[in-house]
């Protein structure tokens, strides 16, 4: 009877260690939610590079444009669903030869906004609402970001998660990439991606949209541009205010 008491014991003792490990695990479950600001976050600003390219088809034009994006987090407001969101204020200064960035006033450009739930994490951009980041983050996890406007559906798809990633001079230790859209062929050829960095958000941004009229067989559309845009943006600085 004595052994039977003891292995008893032993068994919810079992049970009940296995229990608490079981909890304290799902405490500390990192579902990806650092990923992307919240309510918490107003007062941060990220500041970017951004150059960018138009290819003018009707009168074979090529624009190019430099500059500075501020994207500063200003306040928390309920969306039109009651849920807490971040108004995003973008503003930027144009890049003047010689002259430095610090010397160029910042000029409002639009506002945005986000709202990060327990699922996923979506961003207002000129009023058409896409679905950036889904919860939890898993390595080749897809979802359509197109999911709440009309732009027809795209495939994102996480495409490596807690890498480490330099720019600018600064490091993080913990970023993932989206591929928002890969589609090439012998007219055009269009890749989306962005790369988010663990509690600072948005670091990277990569937009290759451009074709041409004609097909050159051996030679690639990036090659002979006809019409088109690229953006690049990076991260040059971030902090609070």
């Amino acid at each position: 009877m004595k052994q039977v008491r003891t292995l008893s014991f032993l068994l919810l003792l079992a049970s009940a260690v296995w229990s608490s490990c079981n909890k304290d695990n799902n405490l500390h479950l990192d579902l990806g939610y650092g990923y992307a600001p919240s309510a918490g976050d107003v007062g941060r600003y990220v500041i970017y590079d951004v150059d960018s390219t138009i290819y003018n088809a009707f009168n074979r034009d090529t624009l190019h444009y430099k500059y500075q994006l501020k994207e500063y987090l200003q306040s928390v407001f309920p969306d039109n669903e009651g849920r807490p969101s971040l108004r995003i204020e973008r503003w930027v200064r144009n890049y003047r030869p010689g002259v430095s960035y610090d010397s160029v006033p910042w000029v409002l450009k639009n506002v945005w906004y986000s709202t990060r739930t327990l699922h996923d994490y979506e961003r207002v951009e000129d009023n058409i609402r896409f679905v950036k980041l889904i919860f939890p983050d898993q390595t080749q996890q897809t979802w359509n970001g197109n999911a709440q406007n009309t732009l027809g559906d795209w495939e994102y798809a996480y495409n490596g998660i807690d890498f480490k990633f330099n720019a600018n001079g600064l490091r993080f230790d913990s970023t993932l990439t989206v591929t928002e859209l890969v589609d090439t062929n012998l007219l055009n050829y269009q890749y989306y991606s962005e790369q988010y960095a663990k509690n600072i958000g948005l670091v990277s941004r990569q937009v290759i949209d451009v074709g041409d009229t004609g097909i050159v067989f051996g030679v690639s559309v990036l090659n002979r541009i006809n019409h088109g845009v690229t953006c690049f943006m990076t991260i040059n600085s971030y902090g609070k205010q």
